[in-house]
């Protein structure tokens, strides 16, 4: 296999505006050897300052092996190696998953140091394929069925993936032709893992004409009807949600009118917008909210909570989940809001109302916002005494903003 086909899919994930400076996460194995290749010869067409960083689990001895290999080869390439830690699992839960979301953590605090706004991620076609039969053995929806994107934003760095449509076995073509070394992970042997479970069982899918071929473009059909979904739920949310002190209200009517599945995604929408989760609540929790909001029932998940007041649904921060945070003037409070003022004290401090502080506002009644609500509004305080509450009581001083503001909720509902 020739390389041009491999830059082809880089310039088209990267589009035409390529930016000053770019990283790629290698480990070491074929794909991401594969890419790092690609990506160098591409960053050296477009005079792009390429950036190559690994991430060291710590999980495996032979790791320090396939560190040795990247480097070797940046070295080559004439780029520098970064190597940064990671030391997150404490033995409990899914160690695979845990690792998985501690390198993406890693890698954007990394890129945010270096001032890079775009990494590169050597996912492939067989990545599609079989991450769509491990999400299908847990009953997934459309969401978690559908393809993975080729571009996509989370901790604020774009994340490319320009091999989602090519197969590992081309990638293996290509490295032997331009004469590669790659390390195969040991762990792609042990059957403990899922998905390597799910890599043999493909062998027999292939005999009954499910390929790895048609499973991505299965795949594809379900991204199109995930972008259906996001655009009728879209549509729906401008008629029925505002935005009114940072809480999500609905009205009650018109939400219980809609398809099981459009009130599923407004709620997960919601949950998301509010508690600042990248992963959706799960399916169990969002249908005990349904059942909650059908019997008139408050509710809490994903550190808020969901009531009913005034003839509409309200969904907003749970106090518990906001107490103890805090932040200082002109910093961001619970990732959403922004307070500023004419002091910028460093004793002064951003945190949540609560009911207590509120009570002392004898118009607060008049937002027509429930109480709960409220008392998760960010106010100003100095050594325990509330100086401002501005989304409660209005102060031509001191101002309190909201991330993105309504807006920027339903724009959200487009993008993944």
């Amino acid at each position: 296999m020739l390389i041009t086909p491999l830059l082809t899919a880089i310039e088209d994930v990267v589009g035409n505006r390529p930016p000053d400076k770019m990283a790629v996460a290698v480990s070491g194995g074929g794909d991401s050897i594969a890419l790092l290749s690609a990506m160098a010869r591409y960053a050296i067409d477009r005079q792009i300052e390429l950036h190559v960083i690994t991430i060291d689990h710590g999980l495996r001895p032979e790791f320090k092996h396939e560190v040795a290999v990247v480097t070797s080869l940046c070295q080559k390439l004439g780029l520098q190696h970064h190597l940064e830690f990671w030391s997150g699992w404490d033995g409990a839960g899914n160690m695979q998953a845990e690792a998985r979301d501690g390198r993406y953590e890693l890698l954007a605090d990394w890129a945010y140091a270096q001032q890079i706004d775009y990494i590169a991620l050597a996912h492939t076609a067989d990545d599609q394929a079989e991450t769509f039969l491990m999400r299908l053995a847990r009953s997934a929806g459309v969401d978690g069925l559908s393809a993975m994107s080729p571009r996509s934003v989370r901790h604020g760095i774009t994340w490319l993936r320009p091999f989602l449509n090519t197969r590992r076995d081309a990638l293996r073509l290509y490295l032997q032709a331009a004469g590669l070394t790659w390390v195969d992970d040991p762990s792609n042997r042990n059957r403990d893992f899922e998905r390597i479970r799910v890599r043999d069982a493909m062998t027999v899918l292939e005999t009954l004409g499910i390929g790895i071929e048609a499973l991505v473009d299965v795949t594809a059909h379900m991204k199109q009807a995930r972008e259906a979904l996001d655009w009728q739920a879209f549509l729906v949310a401008r008629d029925l949600i505002q935005i009114e002190a940072g809480a999500v209200s609905m009205q009650l009517n018109l939400f219980r009118a809609q398809p099981v599945e459009i009130k599923r995604r407004l709620l997960i929408h919601s949950l998301k917008w509010l508690s600042g989760h990248y992963y959706p609540a799960r399916r169990d929790g969002i249908a005990r909210v349904l059942d909650a909001i059908g019997e008139g029932r408050t509710i809490t998940l994903e550190g808020c909570q969901i009531s009913q007041e005034g003839g509409r649904v309200w969904i907003f921060r749970e106090l518990n989940a906001v107490s103890e945070i805090e932040a200082e003037v002109g910093d961001a409070w619970d990732d959403r809001w922004t307070i500023d003022g004419p002091e910028d004290d460093p004793d002064i401090v951003v945190r949540a109302l609560g009911f207590d502080a509120l009570s002392t506002f004898e118009d607060w009644r008049d937002l027509g916002v429930p109480r709960a609500a409220l008392a998760v509004t960010p106010a100003a305080w100095y050594d325990g005494t509330l100086i401002c509450a501005p989304v409660v009581a209005s102060d031509g001083d001191w101002t309190a903003e909201l991330e993105g503001g309504a807006d920027g909720f339903f724009a959200a509902l487009l993008s993944h």
